[in-house]
């Protein structure tokens, strides 16, 4: 078994990295982990908590431990949080699925308490400016894009399936 057959689900908040992931390590029987969790786990804090007490340069170091760490597992299904992408060697993980979606489309599926947990999303018009630097980033380094655009989980964890057999 190579290392390749983890799942490393990437893109911008809200797009549903964490209910896809679990979804997917649940059919398929995979091993299922999410990095914001485990960092929140850590220091017992929400996000938000760890950004403000913090820093987001310390929660970034954080992810940069558990992306190590990711390097050594095998048949895991991951959930990213959104900035994952900025770390390195991510193709060391495993097949990286980006879960494409319209910036408007991602705010409508977030509630008004799911938006005041997400620091980044704090200002809408500097969210743009974020979610349009990272979907570049998303598409270059992702192995498989799938539009999740008012589709079921099943549709869009077949539809992986299918990319990544």
């Amino acid at each position: 078994m190579s290392k390749k057959d983890n799942l490393l689900f990437v893109g911008f908040m809200g797009c549903g990295k964490t209910t896809i992931a679990r979804a997917y390590a649940k059919k398929y029987d995979k091993i299922f982990l999410d990095t914001d969790s485990l960092i929140k786990t850590k220091y017992n804090l929400e996000i938000n908590e760890i950004f403000k007490t913090y820093g987001e340069k310390k929660f970034r170091k954080e992810e940069q431990k558990i992306a190590l760490f990711l390097h050594c597992l095998q048949n895991c299904s991951i959930a990213s949080g959104g900035g994952f992408i900025e770390q390195k060697k991510l193709k060391n993980i495993g097949i990286i699925v980006y879960l494409k979606a319209g910036f408007d489309y991602l705010l409508q599926r977030l509630n008004e308490e799911e938006l005041s947990n997400r620091p980044l999303l704090a200002n809408i018009n500097n969210a743009k400016i974020l979610f349009d630097q990272r979907v570049k980033k998303y598409e270059k380094k992702a192995n498989v894009i799938i539009n999740i655009e008012n589709k079921s989980i099943i549709k869009i964890i077949k539809e992986i399936k299918k990319e990544v057999k």
